[in-house]
């Protein structure tokens, strides 16, 4: 074969290429973006904030794209949530979001939100989840969850549970264990974590609800006693901490996870796409070690079975949080 007949022979394969790149395109499957970003309502440094960094780097070489995370904090996350509704739906911004704020706050923000979570985003991937613990402070002579109910009743007026915010999930989630455990106590609400576990540590409220996350290492090391997990399976990466349920506390199921969700409108090949690239990722036995390590599990669930769960906690929560009268304008 002469070089001539060799060079119009790949013009032509070439060609073809190219042609089937376009009909890629025009059957609806758009290029991925160069540069994709992560959008993080939080300050750095956080949890959300540390998975989303912990994700970029695979999610760019899955999908041969730059990856970059960029923290737009404030109102409990929904300024970035806001930022994401009105951004390209093209599959280059992406919000990296917990339960609390996607279900919890859009349920006790409904009438002021600028957003709808079912209407202007699309969920792509689940991507992680963890329990919610009960905890006191080591030095507390309550050592059970029938201790505490006990303690409770025998002291009415001092009878209290501290949360990292008013109206989250640590919040109704207290409100949900009184009632399972027949006691009343009153909520009182910190600016954070931090500020929530110190109150503990020092004794300042009688019990505090928040993340495994948060509390396991105060609890491994003697300063926290976990009194249980809000979950009914004891959790995997903590299998130490007994659940409620199994102390005789029945019916608590409160999780907390963390997801990906893309604007509204964005092409179904895009997500699958997107969502296919966090899946890999999220079964890749070197990253799952390095989620392992922070005590954060690979939850992943892809786009339809998130879909439904995300309106399945929906329902879950809505008369949770309409009985317990919370109004966050007061």
């Amino acid at each position: 074969m002469s070089k001539i007949s060799r060079f119009y022979r790949a013009l032509g394969a070439l060609g073809l290429l190219l042609a089937g790149s376009s009909l890629c395109l025009a059957a609806g499957q758009p290029p991925m973006p160069q540069t994709i970003k992560l959008i993080v309502g939080y300050p750095p440094g956080g949890s959300v904030d540390t998975v989303a960094r912990l994700l970029a780097q695979p999610l760019a070489e899955n999908l041969g794209a730059n990856v970059i995370v960029e923290n737009r904090p404030g109102a409990g996350g929904r300024i970035a949530a806001g930022i994401v509704k009105h951004s390209p739906p093209d599959g280059s911004v992406v919000m990296i979001a917990p339960n609390a704020l996607t279900t919890i706050q859009t349920l006790v923000y409904a009438k002021t939100l600028g957003y709808d979570m079912r209407k202007d985003f699309v969920p792509v991937s689940r991507l992680i989840a963890y329990p919610i613990a009960l905890s006191v402070s080591a030095a507390s002579p309550i050592k059970t969850p029938a201790d505490l109910a006990a303690w409770l009743k025998a002291h009415p007026g001092q009878a209290n549970y501290g949360s990292s915010s008013a109206g989250g999930m640590s919040h109704f989630a207290g409100l949900m264990y009184a009632k399972a455990a027949g006691v009343q106590w009153t909520h009182v609400a910190f600016k954070g974590g931090a500020p929530l576990l110190n109150a503990i540590l020092g004794g300042h409220v009688v019990a505090g609800i928040d993340t495994l996350i948060d509390h396991i290492e105060y609890h491994r090391t003697g300063k926290l006693r976990i009194l249980g997990i809000f979950t009914p399976k004891r959790y995997r990466l903590a299998p130490e901490v007994p659940t409620l349920e199994e102390q005789g506390i029945k019916g608590l199921d409160v999780q907390g996870w963390f997801g990906a969700y893309a604007p509204a409108g964005t092409p179904q090949e895009t997500v699958r796409r997107l969502d296919e690239a966090i899946g890999k990722a999220l079964s890749d036995p070197p990253f799952v070690d390095r989620l392992n390590k922070l005590v954060i599990e690979s939850a992943y669930l892809p786009s339809a079975e998130f879909t439904r769960l995300q309106e399945a906690e929906l329902r879950q929560w809505a008369p949770v949080i309409r009985d317990s009268g919370f109004n966050p304008e007061q």
